[in-house]
């Protein structure tokens, strides 16, 4: 009885546990920095024995890390993190969302649309739109932010009554200097978002006090200062499309909740995680999805944001006035 009960224990073990030899130790050193990283950060833990079991089995007859890398795909696969990726001697290895919407004028418009665009609309609407923006190296969050508040004076006044916000254009890059830039729409002395972890902790929050803007106790100050004040109560309302991603869904998710304020558009792209990086060795890194976020009510957002009213496709960025998405926004801010 004792020899089979050993023998069993020795084909479920040989069956479940990780293998412990591998052909390659810097291979071995890899993975078990990826898996350890991946422990201790993601937000997606779900299938995480499941990941390990594999990618040891796959990964310990491997000659080199340049072969090991290629099985990130299915690890990000399985945890659900099209946010995240392996960064590799300068590839990613990710997994992209498979149930992304698609929006042919915008895609196109895309690659020709690179700078804020501002406009008076029936000379009672401020129209501001934000494009995505690649500083993730914080290098130019002053110029950004500036940029904004340029347009924002460019055509401010006492006759603006409302304003449309655009973020259909916005593929993310770093939200600071457009909550920056924004600050007064987002409003005053408010608690407007901020990330939760996986289990619901708070691990950041996003405040205004007394002008100032704070994101995770960090303050930051804008060189540039509006010509014209903006009421806390103006009406306002924000343009999604399925291209919204990441920074552009944080700016959406930190308006929701104010005060005379519509979502209007699409369902957004689905980013909306904070990722942080990790060092894995000096070729390698391994981006997770770590935190959700939350808007000022502290609801969770764990995939993408539902508009206020959808309005799917029609849209026209050349003349305005035959946009669907402005239309309906017009409609709401009683033009």
């Amino acid at each position: 009885m004792t020899r089979l009960f050993l023998l069993l224990l020795l084909l479920f073990s040989s069956r479940y546990a990780f293998p412990q030899t591998f052909k390659n130790d810097s291979v071995k050193s890899f993975v078990d920095k990826s898996i350890e990283l991946i422990s201790a950060n993601s937000i997606h833990k779900e299938n995480l024995e499941v990941i390990k079991r594999e990618l040891y089995n796959k990964a310990q007859n491997l000659n080199s890390i340049d072969e090991a890398a290629t099985l990130y795909e299915a690890v990000f696969r399985q945890l659900n993190d099209y946010h995240g990726g392996l960064k590799y001697k300068g590839k990613t290895y990710g997994w992209n969302n498979p149930h992304v919407m698609t929006n042919v004028y915008l895609k196109n418009r895309l690659n020709t649309e690179k700078s804020t665009f501002s406009e008076v609309i029936d000379h009672k609407i401020g129209y501001l739109r934000i494009v995505g923006n690649s500083d993730f190296a914080f290098k130019k969050v002053d110029s950004i932010a500036d940029d904004i508040v340029t347009h924002i004076n460019g055509i401010n006044s006492a006759e603006i009554k409302g304003w449309i916000i655009d973020l259909r254009l916005n593929t993310g890059g770093n939200m600071y200097p457009i909550l920056l830039g924004l600050k007064e729409f987002i409003g005053n002395n408010v608690h407007f978002g901020g990330f939760r972890d996986a289990g619901n902790q708070s691990t950041g929050d996003w405040e205004i006090k007394a002008g100032k803007l704070l994101i995770d106790g960090n303050m930051l100050d804008r060189k540039s200062a509006l010509i014209y004040p903006i009421a806390n109560d103006v009406p306002l309302v924000i343009l999604t499309s399925c291209y919204t991603a990441s920074a552009g869904e944080m700016t959406a998710i930190s308006f929701i909740g104010r005060k005379n304020t519509f979502i209007v558009g699409e369902k957004t792209a689905n980013y909306t995680t904070a990722v942080q990086g990790f060092k894995i060795n000096d070729h390698a890194g391994i981006n997770l999805s770590t935190d959700y976020v939350v808007d000022r009510n502290l609801k969770v957002y764990k995939s993408y944001i539902s508009p206020d009213f959808e309005v799917v496709g029609d849209d026209n960025l050349t003349v305005l006035e035959k946009d669907r998405k402005i239309i309906k926004a017009l409609e709401l801010l009683g033009q």
